[in-house]
């Protein structure tokens, strides 16, 4: 699996780049990492999609910030432990 997962980010530059991002801020939310890369938020839920299914990108649900927004929940996203070397050594 780990050689698959090299494989499909040497081909994907932009999948490249927000694992990478993922790596460098732990636990970014949605938005946040959306701004980041310096993509739209739709064009980031197309992106990290094939990696959360594979499950080398975890999306997790994390509390809201503030009161307001505190019943939609935010997703945040984190690097699988057991593939994080795999993507440290391909980004």
């Amino acid at each position: 699996m780990g050689a698959d997962v090299k494989h499909l980010l040497a081909a994907d530059t932009k999948a490249r780049s927000v694992l990478s991002a993922v790596l460098a801020s732990p636990f970014a939310d949605h938005q946040t990492l959306a701004e980041t890369v310096g993509v739209s938020a739709a064009e980031l839920d197309a992106i990290v999609a094939p990696w959360v299914e594979k499950m080398v990108l975890l999306e997790l649900a994390s509390q809201a910030d503030s009161n307001v927004e505190s019943r939609v929940p935010k997703r945040v996203y984190l690097v699988n432990p057991d593939f994080e070397a795999v993507v440290r050594e391909a980004t």
